[in-house]
């Protein structure tokens, strides 16, 4: 919803419900970043990969891949960069082709590339909401959002923050009637 698109799949009660929980966010003061990152937590499994910084560039012009968190929050507005590192979504079925393609090793510690992986039945929602620019193609902002979230840093904390509250305030949640 914060995206632009009715949510397909849901009832009318859900999206009435969904509505209120959204203006319920935007009436508190401060946004609960914690209670956020909970929920949004299983939209994808996560990986950490390590793979050379010099390939970054050509992997998130990728078209199998949509770029996500810290690698499309300058393409979106969002105040936040993190050189040398890149974020992700890749269709389940694209996951070995990225890894053979790019020559990424599996790194859950050290790892300056984050993979996640969503279940295909929502990667038609992701691939049709993604901004798309002349190279490679950028998650919808609540998604980059809950990316940015998942860093689990001050600044990204705050970026995403920023970002969800331009979204409720661009939907007329804030201090909207029921």
């Amino acid at each position: 919803m914060l995206a632009g698109s009715r949510p397909s799949g849901l009832s009318d009660p859900e999206r009435s419900r969904l509505l209120a929980r959204l203006r319920n966010l935007a009436a508190q003061e401060d946004l609960p970043v914690a209670r956020i990152r909970k929920l949004l937590a299983a939209r994808a499994e996560v990986r950490r990969y390590r793979v050379h910084r010099g390939l970054l560039p050509a992997l998130l012009e990728d078209a199998d891949v949509v770029r996500a968190g810290a690698s499309a929050a300058p393409h979106i507005g969002a105040d936040y960069v993190a050189p040398g590192r890149a974020e992700v979504y890749v269709h389940p079925d694209m996951v070995g082709k990225l890894e053979a393609a790019f020559g990424v090793v599996l790194d859950a510690r050290h790892g300056n590339l984050v993979v996640r992986v969503p279940p295909a039945s929502a990667w038609p929602f992701l691939v049709s909401a993604a901004r798309g620019v002349k190279d490679g193609r950028d998650a919808p902002a609540p998604v980059v959002a809950a990316d940015l979230l998942d860093a689990h840093e001050d600044r990204a904390s705050a970026a995403a923050a920023g970002i969800l509250e331009s979204l409720l305030a661009s939907h007329e949640l804030r201090g909207a009637d029921g």
